[in-house]
């Protein structure tokens, strides 16, 4: 198999991409989110990432409802601060040229800093996984999920990766947002 795309520090800040992912890998389904991605391939941040030469499903979520579904081969496992994986893209894929235009106008229309932030009584330290029970305005019973904490902000709360979220909790946040942006 291949080796892993470039890891240099100047190609991973020009791939750099946080977009909720969904990927589907040995019959496990989670909700998580990207760190990078190129035409020809996406990291995914996972706790327990799947192993190298797996086959993975993957659907990637754009602002605007845009969402583009490839597959793809986990290539390399990162550790420590980024973990998860990369998955290199089937070539005979039909969506490279989509992604190839999406990419183009994702980068060009948003900085993507860290720009809410969840309100929590202790800070949790900066690159820990946490475990939350999350509610939406009206839910009843709360959604248990992980995310990486990617900023920390005295009176603000913190910046969040979810990295392993169902489907529910996913109908759930987009539900709220819809809200919102009414």
């Amino acid at each position: 198999m291949a080796a892993a795309l470039s890891f240099d520090q100047a190609t991973l800040h020009s791939q750099k991409l946080i977009i909720p992912v969904r990927y589907v890998a040995s019959g496990a389904i989670l909700q998580t989110t990207s760190t990078a991605m190129s035409p020809e391939a996406v990291h995914v941040r996972a706790e327990r990432p799947p192993k190298p030469g797996l086959l993975v499903g993957l659907k990637l979520y754009f602002d605007g409802g845009e969402e583009i579904a490839r597959g793809g081969v986990v290539s390399w496992v990162t550790a420590g601060a980024n973990s998860g994986f990369w998955a290199r893209f089937n070539e005979e894929d039909a969506t490279k040229d989509r992604v190839v235009a999406v990419l183009a106008r994702y980068r060009a229309a948003n900085d993507r800093g860290c720009k809410r932030f969840m309100k929590l009584a202790l800070l949790p330290a900066l690159g820990t996984v946490v475990d939350l029970d999350v509610s939406m305005p009206g839910q009843d019973v709360p959604d248990s999920i992980q995310a990486f904490v990617v900023h920390v902000a005295p009176n603000r709360g913190v910046g969040l990766q979810f990295i392993g979220a169902s489907d529910v909790f996913r109908a759930h946040v987009e539900e709220y947002l819809g809200v919102l942006s009414r």
